[in-house]
């Protein structure tokens, strides 16, 4: 639980990301409007701001974000910051040009760039983790992890926007590419952890048991002609809880090896 600040700003900006994805595409698929595909930026831009302010918070003083920012193209740590920092600025754009300066051109680049630089901060962030002195975290899993929030999270919020088909199909995708590697997983740090495993086996339950009753939810409302915003909205925010709670579990397995 000491990297709580890191738990979230991952799982939001992962999250946020899938959103910025999943509803540019739903539009161009013409799934969804242009009204929505607003409703979606602002919400992932604020999802992602959220993110980074609590993240910020790991840092101690806010101006040590930019000494990390020192060691970009050699440093893991200062790559995930820079492309975090980017990722941002586009989103801000994006929301920009589509609320306050309505330009339709600048928009779509905007749009095309929180995408692309969205993708390249979430494969940024494994890059960080994958420590050869941290055995539990040296593993194809955490990229695996990481990934999959994007998918997991991202569908949520753009199945709660509208975006139903692409949603659940991300949302799908993810959450079988958590199930499927699970048994994997719980192998493999039982061979380098598993007293700190066993110890994370709450924060998993409750992961996979909200997954679960979401997949089910998030099925029943696509059967529906028009599912209600409310339950929506509530199906996204646990999977978010869900997914924070996967991710505190990871950093709980913070374990220099001897």
């Amino acid at each position: 639980m000491h990297e709580l600040p890191l738990v979230f700003f991952t799982v939001l900006g992962q999250s946020a990301v899938g959103l910025f994805l999943l509803a540019y595409l739903a539009r161009k698929m013409g799934s969804i409007d242009d009204k929505q595909l607003r409703v979606a930026n602002i919400i992932g831009f604020i999802i992602v701001l959220i993110g980074l302010g609590i993240g910020a918070l790991h840092v101690g003083q806010p101006l040590r974000f930019f000494n990390m920012l020192l060691g970009v193209g050699r440093s893991p740590m200062s790559n995930e910051a820079f492309l975090s920092g980017v990722f941002v600025g586009c989103a801000a754009a994006t929301v920009f040009f589509t609320h306050f300066v309505k330009q339709s051109v600048l928009r779509e680049l905007a749009n095309i760039a929180t995408v692309i630089s969205g993708l390249a901060f979430v494969w940024s962030i494994p890059q960080v983790y994958n420590i050869a002195t941290i055995a539990n975290w040296n593993t194809e899993y955490t990229t695996l992890q990481m990934w999959a929030t994007m998918f997991v999270g991202g569908g949520a919020l753009a199945i709660a926007i509208g975006a139903r088909g692409l949603g659940i199909a991300a949302f799908l995708l993810g959450t079988l590419a958590i199930f499927a590697s699970r048994a994997g997983y719980q192998a493999f740090l039982s061979e380098t952890g598993p007293a700190l495993s066993a110890e994370q086996t709450g924060f998993w339950g409750f992961q996979v048991v909200v997954l679960v009753i979401a997949l089910a939810a998030f099925v029943g409302f696509a059967l529906k002609q028009r599912a209600p915003k409310i339950p929506l909205a509530t199906c996204a925010a646990a999977v978010l809880l869900a997914e924070l709670s996967g991710r505190i579990a990871f950093y709980n397995l913070w374990q220099i090896t001897m």
